[in-house]
């Protein structure tokens, strides 16, 4: 009898210990990690060529989400950044994509440039100075971390959207590479002078060490299984071939941008982020810090490559030894068991054309810009001659931007025209077309009654107050072209070779594992604020996925 009175007792004991744990321990410093258009396969395709204490330190030691995808369209650089650490899609955030219509101004806006702001590190009036993150309506990690522990927070890339959108608000400092000086800048938004710290950094003048080198083979060609002059490949600034070895040339316009498609501007951002971990003495105050380094090296070489090619193969591998180095600098100056690292990417990328096509797929570039001179045409026919579409002002000429048509609600109304009639006539043009995957109206997707995961992707992407009237989707494996000869490739589809990217997870707060669960980029923030016992950023749309953490 005294046992089975026993028994429910300790259960009730543990039952209270358990709804009464302590918050997680907080680590020294959280690291974010974004790789621009790191396809989840890539780490797959690639282990075996890993170093032990690179990337190998986060897929075999880290909680790792196999399945992680992008839940909403368009899969590119300026959404990805907002939407990971934010936990929130375009929907809520209003990044819709790197460059936007803006209906009141008539011309295009770029997501975050900031008339009101100036350049610091570079010329007050120079237009890569005059960036923020005014045009973002979210919040990050990083705001609830300064909320919560008047965290450092210290984001960097080489371009200024990756380094502004996941630093949130008020970050100790943002900084990204001005390719006409060679130097890392900031804006009047966050502080008037560069630290002192990046100004050593830029005064080492790093960059010009990369002008003129060599970019080999890392390994011994045989181990690189793709050919290295598949079809559709690019090449490099004042290069005429696409084949190794790759010359870095700095061209008087180009500046020092020629660096970014190679390692070297892999290289340049990780020996910054060195520098900033010691400039600002990350990690060794009394409270958690926050480190964001957004690797974009990897996105300049895919577009010109392609992702089946020995160039993307060859910087991947070179990242993970940058990584090795900057774990261990990191395990020296912090510890890391005191660190917490998340590493995702905010894109994958389509495979050339070309390249599709040799492997009997339906690779194109469609002339988008041809078809939409006929599509204007076509509505005239059927509606009265009018201008039906918006263009930024000195055009005449439809515009597709990211997949959205915007309508000129004047000329609609002029005519009594519902725009639901006109998606309509579109919708049945384009589809005849035979490249066209689909196209959806405005009051489809605000209404949510696009039908499946690919219009649910759409939803989530579409913003009331900035994208367009109707949405444009080309099928699987078609790239928009403009008729003319190209190479190269691109991202932005809802398809997954665009959506299906790494997420990983490390450190004491989660289970080592491969998790195969369903988890969506908008999934991140609130689980690693989860780890941290912090509030998750206010338009956060995901939940946290309970079983990686311990």
């Amino acid at each position: 009898m005294k046992h089975k009175t026993l028994i429910p007792l300790l259960a009730l004991v543990a039952g209270l210990t358990a709804a009464h744990a302590a918050p997680p321990k907080a680590p020294k410093l959280v690291v974010a990690i974004l790789v621009d258009q790191l396809r989840y396969d890539y780490l797959d395709r690639f282990h075996a060529q890993f170093v032990e204490g690179g990337l190998r330190e986060l897929t075999d030691k880290g909680a790792f989400m196999t399945f992680a995808q992008y839940n909403y369209y368009p899969t590119i650089t300026a959404p990805g950044h907002a939407s990971f650490f934010s936990g929130s899609s375009p929907m809520m955030h209003g990044v819709i994509a790197n460059d936007w219509f803006d209906k009141r101004s008539g011309e295009m806006m770029y997501c975050v440039e900031d008339a009101g702001v100036t350049g610091v590190g570079t010329k007050p009036d120079a237009k890569a100075g005059k960036m923020s993150p005014r045009n973002f309506t979210g919040a990050t990690v990083a705001d609830q971390m300064r909320l919560h522990w008047g965290s450092k927070v210290v984001s960097m890339s080489v371009k200024d959207r990756g380094a502004i959108l996941p630093a949130g608000k008020k970050p100790t400092g943002a900084y990204w590479f001005e390719s006409a000086s060679g130097n890392f800048i900031t804006s009047s938004y966050y502080q008037n002078e560069l630290p002192a710290w990046v100004k050593a950094f830029n005064d080492s003048k790093r960059p010009d060490a990369f002008v003129g080198q060599t970019w080999e083979r890392l390994l011994d060609e045989k181990q690189y299984s793709e050919s290295d002059e598949s079809a559709g490949e690019s090449h490099l600034a004042g290069e005429k071939g696409s084949t190794f070895p790759h010359k870095v040339i700095k061209e008087e316009k180009e500046g020092y941008e020629p660096i970014l498609s190679t390692p070297y501007g892999n290289q340049l951002l990780m020996e910054f982020a060195k520098a900033a971990i010691e400039g600002e003495k990350l990690g060794q105050g009394s409270q958690p810090d926050l480190l964001c380094v957004s690797f974009s090296s990897i996105d300049y070489c895919g577009h010109k490559f392609g992702p089946y090619s020995q160039e993307v193969h060859d910087i991947t591998l070179r990242l993970d030894r940058q990584l090795k180095e900057l774990f261990a600098y990191l395990d020296k100056k912090v510890g890391l068991a005191n660190v917490v690292m998340v590493l995702t990417a905010d894109h994958g990328v389509a495979p050339n054309p070309e390249n599709a096509k040799e492997q009997g797929l339906d690779g194109g570039r469609p002339a988008i810009t041809d078809m939409l001179v006929e599509l204007q045409s076509k509505v005239a026919e059927r509606f009265g001659e009018g201008h039906y579409f918006l263009s930024p002002k000195g055009s005449l000429k439809p515009r597709l931007v990211e997949g959205n048509l915007y309508f000129d609600h004047a000329v609609l109304a002029e005519k009594k025209l519902q725009p639901e009639v006109l998606t309509d006539f579109i919708r049945e043009w384009a589809l005849s077309t035979g490249v066209v995957h689909a196209v959806y109206s405005r009051q489809q997707l605000l209404e949510g009654r696009a039908p499946g995961v690919i219009g649910q992707r759409i939803a989530n992407g579409f913003n009331g107050e900035r994208s367009g009237d109707a949405v444009i989707i080309l099928k699987p494996w078609l790239i928009a072209g403009t008729g003319k000869p190209a190479t190269g490739t691109t991202h932005g589809s809802p398809f997954s070779y665009d959506t299906h990217i790494p997420i990983i997870f490390y450190g004491a707060p989660f289970k080592t594992g491969r998790y195969a669960d369903e988890f969506s980029i908008t999934d991140l923030a609130p689980t690693l604020s989860a780890a941290l016992g912090i509030q998750e950023p206010p338009m956060c749309m995901g939940k946290p996925l309970v079983r990686a953490l311990k």
